[in-house]
């Protein structure tokens, strides 16, 4: 995405169907994270009304795919915080998922990995998902408001702990 794009107004809604095309993907996973199974699609719909509403407000001193991180995780926290059932069934998946088991032969490296962040908590599995996205440590700690320092020793304990679970 070209770090020119500074207002909505400037590239209207050509460059905002540009955009949201060309994170949809990363916007769709933080939505599954972070929603119901049924929830996942309104859930994406409101991240990009708050992408669009926020475009204005881009500065573009920080990279677009940082910006629209923060977006999403901001509305997706927002979600969680506001539905008291979201809430309820996250506490009852923590309770009944218990520790971590090895993959079962066959399994997926996408049904490995979802195994694994299922059992992550909520800023564990964002670091994981913007660190497999390529994002540097600055840039998750722009989003998540964490030191550098905290979101690579998060990494390094994510690496570890997948590696106990699944590797050994």
């Amino acid at each position: 995405m070209d770090q020119s794009l500074k207002t909505r107004e400037e590239g209207g809604p050509i460059q905002f169907e540009k955009l949201a095309r060309e994170h949809l993907g990363r916007i769709r996973r933080i939505a599954r994270r972070y929603a119901d199974a049924g929830a996942v699609d309104d859930l994406v719909q409101d991240i990009l009304v708050r992408l669009w509403r926020s475009l204005p407000s881009f500065r573009g001193e920080a990279k677009i795919e940082t910006w629209v991180y923060r977006v999403a995780l901001n509305a997706a926290m927002t979600s969680v915080k506001d539905s008291v059932r979201a809430r309820e069934l996250r506490a009852s998946l923590t309770e009944k998922s218990g520790p971590p088991q090895s993959a079962p032969p066959g399994s997926s490296a996408a049904d490995v990995l979802t195994s694994f962040m299922a059992e992550l908590g909520q800023i564990d599995a964002s670091i994981l998902m913007m660190y497999l996205d390529g994002l540097t440590a600055a840039e998750m700690s722009s989003v998540l408001g964490i030191s550098d320092n905290a979101i690579n020793v998060r990494i390094n304990r994510l690496k570890q702990k997948f590696s106990e679970t699944y590797i050994d």
